[in-house]
């Protein structure tokens, strides 16, 4: 019997909608016999997957039964987490090791269904700020074809790196999401993918290795950034690319500090060389944490997640609460939904993302953090979430700077301005060629050159 927590989110208005759909829906494999899946998936169940949010995000509560049928007529031990259990049938309690085996099932299974636009795995140690995930999610198009995720890579050894190139994978326990364009073609191939790997590995092996294995030999689909993560980052870095990371992914590592509670808002985190990651303090924009391993932390993570969106809502609505959050109303704090634009990417932040390229020892060329469909796909979302653009007015500039960033989506030099007047303070500066495109920037940040093209640009009066 496979167990599986359920939680479901859904967003209106989004790409794709139906009144009959569900936007996301989070699945998490548990084990009956571990005493900690079960207090950590509770304790979803009264923080990030609760009914309320469902509720602020705009569906009736999904609880009262499965999300889809179960069809396994076995009888199981009633539990308190029976009512959100899947059971799917032909599955087999294993050890975490031979998890693949369970996931690769999962998703045969799931592909029977079509009630979902996205559909997200995670573990029970898994922090997932449901609505930011939903919202993100909202500036795809779920019917086409997506797999996104925490991207890592998996690295073969040396004297094996002319044969095999390195893996880029979705990490299973920050989260990975496959949209209802491609989960046909994930459940079809689901079952090959099982053979070929008890074949290999007798079940012994990463799931979230697998299942990108899976979907780039039988599908050639690569997993694709959803949300910005910092490669390498040290803590010499500049504060505002930690702020700017979407993702916690050594939380056990930087536990203390993150759940520090006499760090007032605002103050940087201490930070250790010896962190595998330098993660951003836990903000209303977090999308995920983990490894978050015992229930009392999840919901310490939650309750301070859920209040940085609460403060930053009250900010941009009424200035009398800035640094008065304790006396908002306490039920802003149960579903609050600040809505899609305070998260949203501006292009300038956007265009300093994808010059980030990820590179591993035996990878065949570095992968690009954003694709340029992606890039547009943001830059959509942003527009329709945060309606016309405040005016900026111009000083006009014609000479090349170097020291800015490119942004891709901008066809014309009405379009290179407006976004660099969406992204506020972080762009002063904007110049377009028909040939070389857009580039945005700061003045300050930036220096003239001299150039045989003429270039059209402008200065933030």
């Amino acid at each position: 019997m496979l167990r599986l927590l359920c939680a479901v989110a859904a967003l209106m208005g989004t790409v794709g909608f139906s009144p009959t759909r569900t936007h996301l829906c989070v699945f998490i494999p548990i084990s009956g016999r571990s005493k900690k899946d079960a207090a950590l998936s509770l304790a979803a169940l009264e923080s990030w997957a609760r009914e309320e949010l469902q509720q602020a995000a705009g569906l009736p509560p999904a609880y009262s039964q499965p999300l889809l049928p179960a069809t396994d007529e076995s009888e199981a031990p009633r539990t308190p987490l029976e009512p959100y259990t899947l059971h799917v049938p032909g599955d087999l309690e294993v050890d975490y090791k031979r998890l693949p085996v369970r996931i690769l099932k999962i998703w045969h299974f799931l592909g029977q269904f079509d009630h979902c636009d996205w559909i997200m795995k995670a573990d029970s140690d898994t922090y997932v700020n449901l609505r930011a995930v939903a919202d993100r999610l909202s500036c795809f198009d779920g019917r086409e074809e997506h797999f996104l995720g925490v991207v890592h890579a998996i690295v073969p050894p040396r004297h094996l790196r002319e044969m095999w190139a390195a893996l880029y994978f979705g990490h299973g326990g920050s989260g990975y999401v496959v949209s209802r364009g491609l989960l046909p073609k994930v459940a079809n191939c689901a079952p090959a993918c099982l053979e070929d790997m008890l074949e290999m590995t007798r079940g012994d092996a990463m799931e979230d290795v697998i299942f990108a294995l899976c979907l780039q030999r039988q599908l050639q689909i690569e997993v694709q950034s959803y949300g910005f993560l910092r490669p390498a980052a040290t803590s010499s870095d500049v504060v505002e690319h930690f702020a700017a990371q979407e993702f916690v992914v050594n939380f056990h590592q930087a536990r203390d500090e993150l759940l520090d509670e006499e760090r007032r808002p605002g103050e940087p985190l201490k930070r250790f060389q010896h962190w595998d990651a330098q993660p951003p303090a836990l903000h209303g924009c977090l999308l995920v944490a983990h490894p978050v391993e015992n229930e009392t932390d999840l919901l310490k993570v939650h309750a301070l997640v859920e209040r940085d969106a609460l403060a930053q809502h009250l900010r941009l609505n009424d200035p009398w609460f800035y640094g008065r959050e304790e006396k908002a109303p306490v039920e802003l704090l149960q579903g609050l939904r600040a809505g899609r634009a305070r998260c949203a990417l501006s292009p300038m932040v956007l265009a300093k993302q994808a010059e980030v390229r990820l590179s591993a020892p035996g990878d065949r060329a570095p992968k690009a953090f954003w694709s340029p469909d992606q890039l547009s796909s943001f830059y959509t979302c942003l527009v329709e979430a945060a309606g016309p653009p405040r005016r900026c007015d111009w000083h006009p500039v014609f000479e090349q700077y170097f020291g800015l960033s490119f942004w891709p989506v901008a066809r014309t030099p009405e379009d290179c301005a407006e976004a660099c007047c969406r992204s506020g303070d972080a762009c002063s500066l904007f110049q377009f060629h028909e040939e070389e495109g857009c580039w945005l920037g700061r003045r300050e940040e930036s220096q003239a050159i001299e150039s045989e093209k003429r270039w059209y640009g402008g200065v933030k009066i």
